[in-house]
């Protein structure tokens, strides 16, 4: 009787949302990006939601749908589900006590999957008439690859790799190998070896503190092969890498490091806010594209990103430093919680720097948060397919 009625309280709670939600969520079909439509089909079946496909065009508050799009009637047992992931997430305004200061999230709040996935979910209170096939399985992946990236005569990628490995390095090379890059993974002791630029146009850092990239495992710890980051030599390497003509393209936390080495007139514009002042735990924002910017091809003028406690946004005061995109004016959250908005609308989010002949390019938010901002892959295919033609082979 007790794993009854649990199970019993479990499947209620589950559908007691019936007379809130929207009688169902149409995702349209013919959308631009096939990748994040079947990316958000297979997260929603995996979760025995019940999709169909809509046999005839029809019409549903107002708005017109044609044949083919996707529908889930949200009268199912895992309709809880499909809301919490189509819906925009709006966090309460909790406070520790009357009148005191927020109450802070411990984890991330949003996973509205229309923004990371860049597809459009709509809800609908009207019935759906049009006849529906029965419940689609669970689709394959369909990742594409940027033509730029798969030409043979494409760009030379290393993906640096620490021995210390932190975790959205591990995300992204995941991203690359499901997409058929190709990639060198460089360890310390290969950029220690200079000559970069024989073998390389572009190199990667994910998200890792610039102590971290420097120093590595310390000597002791673990056999010595093991140990030590960069040190000088790999610092010295980079530096002419880049002069010389070759990109580096850093995310979050390791933009540090490239601003430090190369003294770039750029800082973390939010690093000493108190938390009280400003906090995101992980939200999506709204950022503005310089639409000109190599980096924009393809993405219009604004797009949603992923932004969480390890992100920066940037000041810049150095004339070779160049504003890819900002985030948006005033309070740039599309879903979750942010705390001080005023902090950091308007701030760079990307940011390009000219160094000698080459380049740097600074993300400030993750681009790959976990292998599920489908919506900003472009923005980082694009920061590693364009690259400098002064390069020395």
């Amino acid at each position: 009787r007790y794993w009854l009625e649990n199970f019993y309280q479990i499947n209620r709670r589950a559908v007691e949302g019936w007379e809130r939600w929207p009688e169902a969520w149409v995702i349209p079909a013919n959308q631009a990006n096939e990748t994040g439509l079947a990316y958000a089909l297979r997260i929603l079946t995996t979760g025995d939601v019940e999709v169909h496909r809509a046999e005839a065009a029809f019409t549903a508050d107002g708005e017109r749908f044609p044949a083919g799009s996707f529908v889930i009637p949200m009268h199912q047992p895992y309709a809880s589900f499909a809301q919490t992931m189509l819906e925009i997430q709006r966090y309460p305004d909790l406070r520790e006590y009357p009148g005191g200061p927020p109450l802070r999230p411990y984890d991330v709040t949003a996973h509205t999957l229309g923004f990371l996935m860049e597809i459009d979910a709509v809800p609908v209170e009207d019935r759906i008439t049009a006849p529906l096939s029965d419940p689609i399985g669970i689709p394959d992946w369909d990742f594409r690859l940027p033509e730029s990236l798969s030409d043979p005569g494409g760009p030379r990628i290393g993906f640096y790799r620490s021995w210390e490995e932190p975790m959205p390095e591990g995300w992204t090379r995941w991203v690359f190998d499901q997409h058929g890059l190709a990639y060198d993974t460089l360890r310390d002791a290969r950029i220690r070896a200079g000559y970069l630029n024989q073998d390389y146009d572009v190199i990667l850092f994910q998200s890792q503190e610039p102590g971290s990239i420097r120093e590595g495992h310390a000597p002791g710890t673990l056999p010595q092969e093991y140990t030590g980051g960069l040190g000088p030599e790999g610092v010295r390497s980079l530096q002419a890498f880049v002069r010389n003509g070759g990109r580096v393209v850093a995310v979050e936390e390791a933009t540090e490091f490239l601003i430090d080495l190369f003294e770039l007139g750029v800082t973390n514009a939010v690093e000493r806010l108190p938390a009280q002042d400003f906090f995101i735990p992980g939200s999506i924002l709204s950022v503005d594209l310089e639409e000109r910017h190599p980096v924009n091809t393809g993405k219009g003028d604004s797009t949603p990103v992923w932004y969480w406690e390890s992100s920066r946004a940037f000041d810049v005061d150095d004339p070779e430093v160049e504003v890819v995109a900002r985030y948006t004016e005033g309070n740039p959250l599309l879903s979750g919680w942010l705390l001080g908005p005023e902090y950091i609308g308007g701030k760079a989010a990307i940011v390009e720097a000219r160094v000698g002949r080459g380049s740097v390019i600074l993300f400030g938010f993750q681009p790959d948060y976990r292998g599920q901002t489908v919506t900003t892959w472009p923005l980082l295919f694009n920061a590693l397919a364009e690259t400098n033609e002064g390069n020395e082979r």
